[in-house]
């Protein structure tokens, strides 16, 4: 991929076929991800044995208390941050970036339990804007402020366990709690109250494998987002469930009490009804069950920010064309719908929720077989149009970020896209994206 979005020509011959399929250049990676690190990983180099070597080689490599971010140093705490062998399992050592981006990207959208402690064991009632900054604060505690009894004084950090749990139905959303034990003396020093920080991350059961996002940080919202695509050919019938669509969220914020949420017109495939289209609204702290979809003639109308909302389903078929439609309507609340043939169908209103500020285009999966037939082969987006409040009248030209599989010059970095089961191709000024379903 080139840094402008257009596509690499060189990378389209080495990877592409002439049935528009991505030949995955690492096919055998995709399987492990995160759900390794306790046992490969954790043990190994944050035990209370090795805590305190593995926090120098992360210092060494530049790391300070404030740019310390979950995710990032892991692999600094080796001695050889370019040798995967360090690591015990190369498969984890390359899925590393991808893992955690999927990871973080996730958990700055979730808000924090108002019923759990903070971040800071020594100040429990200060609470993070997200679950992403609640886990970067207690690392970085864990690490820089915190000493355990028996060391050098000068060597700081803690243990840190961390346990990963599969979610038990389907979903998308991850979990995080974080848990201080104290040290059993009870020493007076608060630098050496604690000796040992859990983390409990609960992994998704599916979700999405086929991604652009982008990431605006700004103030402002979006008015309208459109998107227009054909109704594929029909994935073969093995029980999956299908979720295509644009969509816009919004994000967490300390104090806020509404939740966040995306707001999405859906393309949706069943083994039951086929493809159908209709609107949903959807609150971070929902989890639907997917093995009770609703009905094609169920409505959940919107009540309120806190509750999911949905329309009834309309059927449509291969080749028909869709425009997914979300828009800012009389300065008072948006709404989700479909231009199908001319007419405006699936309309749902969600009035007095967050301001939406992160679109997205996405393909969602869950209940798939290991066949890569179980997904549609090629989708493209078309005239994606963002209009946004603080530019009035005027479309803004998206900055969609996609992943990437390439290595680094460091040789430790190793892309963001390898779990992704769809390469995203943006074109034409970003008002194009193209799914690529890449090939084993």
């Amino acid at each position: 991929m080139a840094k402008d979005g257009t596509e690499d020509k060189k990378d389209k011959t080495k990877n592409e076929t002439a049935d528009n399929s991505y030949v995955d250049p690492n096919p055998n990676l995709r399987a492990a991800g995160y759900e390794a690190y306790p046992a490969k990983f954790s043990s190994n180099f944050f035990s209370a044995t090795t805590v305190a070597k593995s926090v120098k080689n992360i210092k060494a490599a530049g790391f300070t208390r404030d740019s310390l971010l979950w995710g990032y140093y892991q692999k600094y705490a080796v001695d050889d941050p370019t040798d995967p062998n360090e690591w015990g399992d190369a498969t984890l050592y390359q899925n590393w970036e991808s893992s955690i981006d999927e990871a973080r990207e996730a958990l700055r959208k979730m808000p924090v339990d108002r019923n759990l402690p903070g971040p800071d064991p020594d100040n429990p009632t200060a609470r993070a804007g997200n679950v992403l900054e609640h886990l970067d604060t207690a690392v970085r505690i864990a690490l820089f402020d915190k000493h355990l009894l028996n060391n050098d004084p000068m060597d700081s950090g803690i243990e840190i366990e961390v346990v990963v749990k599969p979610q038990a139905q389907s979903s998308r959303r991850h979990k995080i709690t974080t848990t201080w034990r104290e040290e059993a003396s009870n020493p007076p020093d608060p630098k050496y109250k604690y000796d040992r920080l859990t983390i409990v991350m609960t992994c998704p059961f599916g979700g999405w494998i086929g991604t652009a996002i982008w990431k605006y940080n700004g103030p402002s919202r979006f008015t309208r987002f459109t998107a227009t695509y054909t109704v594929p050919d029909p994935p073969k019938k093995s029980g999956q469930i299908l979720f295509l669509f644009n969509g816009l969220e919004s994000m967490p914020a300390r104090g806020q009490i509404k939740p966040p949420a995306i707001l999405q017109p859906v393309l949706q495939w069943t083994q039951k009804d086929g493809w159908a289209i209709r609107s949903w609204y959807v609150p971070s702290t929902y989890t639907p069950s997917f093995d009770q979809m609703p009905e094609l003639d169920s409505e959940l109308s919107f009540t309120k920010p806190e509750n999911p909302a949905w329309t009834t389903a309309t059927k449509v078929t291969k080749g028909d064309v869709l425009t997914g439609v979300i828009e800012w309507v009389n300065n008072q609340a948006y709404q989700s719908s479909f231009l199908l043939g001319g007419k405006t169908v699936a309309a749902l209103l969600a009035p007095n929720i967050l301001p939406l500020t992160y679109p997205v285009c996405v393909i969602e999966a869950y209940r798939l077989s290991n066949k890569r037939d179980d997904l549609v082969g090629l989708l493209t987006m078309d005239g994606l149009t963002l209009f946004r409040e603080d530019v009035p009248g005027t479309p803004v030209q998206a900055n969609w970020e996609v992943g990437t599989e390439t290595v680094s010059n460091d040789k430790v970095h190793q892309g963001t896209g390898r779990l992704q089961l769809y390469k995203v191709v943006p074109s034409n000024k970003n008002t194009t994206l193209t799914f690529i379903r890449k090939k084993k």
